[in-house]
């Protein structure tokens, strides 16, 4: 066998193991990324809730303590008409959409007004949102909320020793994954 002495190249195995370790850096930069895609969306969606919460607010100063809208109006269309949501969202009835909205569809707006209380809930319909995400929405907005809706069920409320992670999962945070999470989730303020 007649050897070279001044080879040069890389040898088929240098080449395997370089493409190996760039792989191996491809996949673990892809899941960062996804972390961070996730996490903006989370931060994006909590966003649009305290700014809907805040226009909630602002209203009911400027109707005069009412949450009621006028007779044929909902409530995200009387807000619009008193300049409380930005032009740049779109206004269907209920529902209220941004004009960059992330994983969320759209947001919601109703009220639970009757005489002398003061509620309103805030939902959002995300098809593409996980477990995880419903939880850190949840858990962000945990101090403002006094109540969490999940796939229409019944009203869970926040505090007394509620939490969002027991009210959503059953305090099994095994649950709060990275998996579809089927459904609304729908936020009660008063």
């Amino acid at each position: 066998m007649i050897r070279r002495e001044n080879a040069s190249g890389f040898t088929l195995m240098e080449i395997i193991v370089a493409m190996i370790i760039v792989g191996i850096l491809s996949a673990g930069g892809l899941m960062v990324y996804n972390g961070l895609i996730g996490s903006s969306n989370v931060t994006a969606a909590v966003q649009s809730i305290s700014k809907l919460e805040s226009a909630v607010n602002s209203y009911v100063q400027v109707n005069g303590g009412s949450i009621i809208p006028p007779a044929g109006i909902t409530l995200p269309h009387a807000m619009q008409e008193n300049n409380l949501i930005p032009a740049s969202w779109t206004v269907n009835a209920s529902d209220v959409t941004p004009p960059n909205q992330g994983f969320v569809q759209s947001y919601y707006i109703a009220t639970n007004a009757s005489p002398g209380r003061y509620d309103y809930v805030i939902g959002i319909v995300a098809p593409q949102m996980t477990n995880a995400q419903a939880l850190n929405i949840c858990d962000s907005l945990e101090n403002s909320i006094s109540g969490v809706n999940a796939n229409e069920s019944t009203g869970f409320n926040i505090g007394n020793g509620g939490t969002c992670l027991s009210n959503l999962f059953g305090g099994n945070a095994a649950n709060a994954n990275n998996s579809i999470f089927h459904g609304n989730l729908t936020f009660t303020f008063n």
